[in-house]
C-alpha cells in the first residue's frame, strides 16, 4: 500500500493544498450557479450543434478517464477503483447513446428508433447511474479494508467493460423498443410535473454520493476531486433539469457546461499523475 501511494498521486492522502484548490473551484462554481439561477428559464436560440459538440467532448473526456482508472486498477487491484472506472465508462457510453437519439442531431426524431421520451429518460438513467456507482466506490473503498482482487486484472477489466456495455444496451432497448410504456417527462419541449420527481431522485443520488465521499475519511486526492465532480453534477442537474423549464434555455446550456467541467476534473488530476510519473 505504501508503494502504491508513492506511485499514484491520485491515491495519495489529500493535503491542505489539495483541499483548498478543490474548495476554490467549488466556491467559484457556486457563485456562478447562484448568478445563473434567476435566468435559468430564459429561452435561447436552439443550437443542436452545441449538443453534438458537448456530448462528443464529454464522451472523450470520460472515456480517457476510464482508461486511466482501469490502468491504475491493473496495478492497485482495488475493487473500488474498478467500480469507479466502470462508472466513467458508463457515462461515456451514455453520452454517445444520448447524442445519437437526440432529436435534430443526426435525424429529426433521433436514431436507434428513438421516441419523444427517449433522450429525457436516457438523461435520467445517465445522471442517476453515475452517482450511484460513485456511491458504490465510496462504500466499497471502506468495505475493502485493504483487500484486493486476486487473479487476472485483465479478465476483471474485460468483465467490467462487458457488464457496462450490456447494461447500457438494456437501458437503450427499454427507452426505444419499449418507448410507449414510459411515463411522459417531456411534452411539447417542456417538462411535465412528473419530470421534477424523477430528476429530483437523480439529484439526491448525486448528493448521497457527495456525502458518502465526505464522511469516509481519510480522503485521497482522487476522493477530493470526486467531491468537486459531484458538486458540479448537482449544479448541472439543478440548472438543466430542475430550475429551467425547457430545452435550449439558459439553464439547459449552462447546466451542460457544468457537466463538461465535471468530466474534466478527475481527468486533469490523472493526467498530472502521468506527467509526474515521467
Amino acid at each position: 500500500m505504501g508503494d502504491e501511494r508513492n506511485i499514484f498521486l491520485s491515491t495519495m492522502p489529500a493535503t491542505r493544498g489539495d483541499r483548498m484548490s478543490a474548495l476554490a473551484v467549488v466556491g467559484v462554481s457556486a457563485v456562478l450557479f447562484a448568478c445563473a439561477v434567476p435566468f435559468a428559464g430564459v429561452p435561447l436560440t436552439p443550437v443542436p450543434a452545441f449538443v453534438a459538440s458537448y456530448q462528443s467532448a464529454l464522451a472523450i473526456n470520460d472515456l480517457i478517464t476510464a482508461v486511466l482508472l482501469f490502468s491504475q486498477f491493473a496495478i492497485s487491484r482495488s475493487r473500488a477503483l474498478l467500480l469507479l472506472a466502470s462508472g466513467y465508462l458508463f457515462t461515456a457510453i451514455a453520452a454517445i447513446v444520448h447524442a445519437l437519439t437526440f432529436p435534430g442531431l443526426f435525424a429529426s426524431d433521433g436514431l436507434l428508433g428513438a421516441g419523444s421520451q427517449t433522450t429525457v429518460w436516457l438523461y435520467m438513467i445517465w445522471h442517476g447511474g453515475f452517482p450511484l456507482l460513485v456511491l458504490g466506490y465510496s462504500l466499497l473503498k471502506v468495505a475493502d479494508n485493504g483487500l484486493r482482487i486476486r487473479g487476472s486484472t485483465g479478465s476483471a477489466i474485460v468483465t467490467s467493460i462487458i457488464a457496462v456495455a450490456v447494461a447500457m444496451a438494456a437501458f437503450t432497448w427499454i427507452v426505444t423498443a419499449q418507448h410507449d410504456l414510459l411515463p411522459v417527462l417531456l411534452s411539447g419541449g417542456h417538462y411535465t410535473p412528473l419530470m421534477l420527481g424523477v430528476v429530483s431522485m437523480a439529484w439526491c443520488l448525486s448528493l448521497a454520493a457527495l456525502v458518502a465521499l465526505w464522511i469516509h475519511k481519510p480522503h485521497s486526492v482522487l476522493d477530493v476531486w470526486l467531491m468537486v465532480v459531484m458538486c458540479a453534477w448537482l449544479f448541472d442537474i439543478a440548472l438543466s433539469s430542475i430550475l429551467n423549464v425547457a430545452r435550449f434555455d439558459v439553464g439547459f446550456y449552462l447546466g451542460r457546461i457544468y457537466g463538461l467541467c465535471a468530466a474534466s476534473f478527475v481527468l486533469a488530476v490523472l493526467l498530472v499523475d502521468n506527467v509526474g510519473l515521467q
